[in-house]
């Protein structure tokens, strides 16, 4: 099965009702090497004017120091791609639309990540996408959420009541909830470099934070984010029975080696994008349908 290819936001389309392979690509080079802000502004600007007006008013304000200042120029949203995005710290249940805000750039990639999110858990069996719940985006401190291009994820829900919910500590539940966090999981690492999540530290218990810093998107052995995402991957997959320590060791570079043969996947996905995109869709596919790999 072909894995989701790269389209243009601008392109426009409901929940995919056909396969990712007859989508047209953007170049390749766009998503390859360094890429920066201006790159992917060039793939998925051409319809920001016209998708934010088409959201329509938010309702209801986020906490200030969500509010980012206007010397910032940041894009307001209340929906990405169409998906309206809720909060719920504080107000569960809550689905108000709020005016989110983030850098141009950052929400075009989000548009990217969650045509990827449809495209995956749909061959999971999944339905369309309801819904999403954040913790935030730009956000008034120091870091990727100061400069608008973080997101907090909480919660994703779709049509017929199956949610991933990491505010609900879904990482530390049953196999297949595990299991489905780990696809969403690795979903968002296919469009951002830095995915910090339940097993990396107590601090992200509660939600998945994925940011733009250190774009391109590799497996890095030297990272503790991509390694205990790596172990907790093996662990709920193969039943590897490895720490999650964040370590990248021999045991880990050997049940690593087994899942990417297990994946059928060609090249080095420590070092060329496309092998570890290749490699997170087939994992998300797994969790999206609570199979071994």
């Amino acid at each position: 099965m072909q894995e989701p290819v790269d389209r243009p936001a601008s392109e426009h389309t409901a929940e995919p009702s056909a396969p990712a392979d007859l989508f047209p690509r953007i170049d390749r080079r766009l998503f390859l090497g360094g890429v920066g802000a201006a790159a992917t502004a060039l793939a998925v600007g051409s319809a920001g004017a016209a998708a934010q007006a088409a959201e329509g008013p938010a309702t209801a304000a986020l906490p200030r120091e969500m509010q980012a200042p206007s010397v910032l120029a940041m894009r307001t949203f209340s929906r990405i791609d169409g998906t309206p995005v809720y909060y719920w710290r504080g107000d569960r249940g809550n689905n108000t639309l709020r005016n989110w805000q983030c850098t141009e750039a950052f929400y075009d990639r989000l548009v990217l990540w969650i045509r990827d999110l449809r495209s995956l858990s749909a061959d999971g069996g999944f339905g369309k996408v309801d819904f999403l719940v954040s913790a935030g985006f730009y956000v008034n401190r120091s870091g990727q959420h100061g400069a608008g291009t973080a997101m907090d994820l909480d919660m994703v829900r779709w049509a017929g009541g199956r949610r991933c919910s990491p505010l609900d500590r879904h990482h530390a539940e049953g196999r297949t909830l595990r299991r489905r966090y780990l696809a969403v999981d690795a979903v968002c690492r296919r469009r951002f470099r830095y995915v910090l999540d339940g097993w990396y530290n107590s601090a992200h218990h509660d939600h998945i934070h994925a940011d733009f810093g250190g774009l391109p998107t590799t497996c890095e052995k030297g990272s503790r984010s991509d390694t205990v995402f790596v172990q907790a991957m093996c662990n709920n997959f193969m039943g590897a029975g490895l720490a999650v320590d964040g370590i990248w060791g021999p045991n880990t570079q050997t049940w690593f080696n087994r899942a990417k043969n297990r994946l059928g996947i060609s090249g080095d996905p420590h070092s060329e994008v496309a092998a570890w995109r290749n490699m997170l869709a087939r994992m998300a596919r797994h969790g999206f349908s609570d199979t071994a790999i």
